[in-house]
């Protein structure tokens, strides 16, 4: 958590001032994906400190400032990250650290299957950013973050991804569209609304992927209504953006999928 605190912050002043130039924007989104994608094939645990990492830095590339915005931008997410830090830590100390449950994971890929996998991710998340560009998506960093977040590197996991992706989005959106119908014109219990569901999202990261992601959609549609921000087209836009996202990377896993050690064997003795 520290680590990606530190990470965030850092990314949150670097994106601020690369996002005033389009092409580093797309460079630099290109690279940040390949090294998701690297990751993913050698460490979960690290691939998902990245991936809080590489979403504060593509939330920083869309809204681009001055050297003083991302000074004052770094300065807010640091703050919130010793805000979360301190607020886990408190729980632990209250109710005890529980027992970890050990992710499951897969054979260790190749080093060539490691490369072949960033530069697929690198692509995906570019090619998501410039349709969801061409498209009009205002958000267009969505179908960036669905691409990498559904990617896989093998077919049947990215194609189950973009499913519960897909899914979640549309189910987070009906669920806010009602909380909203409800208490759009009752502030305090709408704010309650939005933390209850944005620590639905914190506390189902690992979770299912479906129920994840109704919660983090639910979460950000419920923030900008608090916010006083236009609701209308902020839900069609997230799900066209997560189409589009989940749609590149399904294509992009389709190149040459990872294969499992006996699908590999199983080949080698044909």
């Amino acid at each position: 958590m520290t680590l990606a605190g530190i990470g965030m912050t850092l990314v949150a002043f670097i994106g601020t001032i690369l996002g005033n130039d389009p092409y580093v924007t797309l460079a630099a989104t290109a690279l940040m994906g390949g090294l998701c994608g690297a990751l993913i094939s050698r460490d979960i645990d690290l691939w998902w400190v990245w991936l809080q990492i590489i979403i504060a830095f593509l939330l920083a590339l869309h809204f681009p400032g001055s050297v003083l915005d991302g000074l004052r931008r770094a300065v807010l997410v640091a703050g919130g990250s010793a805000i979360q830090i301190a607020a886990v830590g408190l729980m632990v100390g209250v109710i005890g650290e529980g027992k970890e449950i050990p992710a499951a994971r897969s054979d260790r890929a190749t080093r060539q299957e490691m490369l072949l996998h960033a530069l697929r991710a690198a692509l995906c998340i570019t090619i998501a950013k410039v349709a969801a560009d061409k498209a009009g998506v205002e958000h267009g960093y969505w179908a960036a973050l669905t691409a990498m977040v559904v990617l896989k590197p093998g077919l049947r996991d990215t194609g189950v991804r973009g499913i519960e992706r897909i899914g979640g989005t549309v189910a987070g959106i009906v669920l806010a569209t009602i909380v909203l119908h409800l208490l759009a014109a009752v502030p305090l219990p709408l704010a309650g609304a939005a933390v209850l569901s944005a620590g639905c999202a914190f506390g189902f990261q690992k979770a299912r992927y479906a129920v994840l992601s109704a919660a983090i959609t639910m979460s950000v549609i419920l923030m900008i209504a608090l916010a006083g921000g236009e609701i209308k087209g902020a839900e069609t836009d997230r799900l066209l953006a997560t189409l589009i996202g989940g749609a590149v990377a399904l294509a992009g896993a389709m190149i040459a999928p990872r294969r499992l050690p006996g699908q590999r064997n199983a080949d080698d003795n044909e």
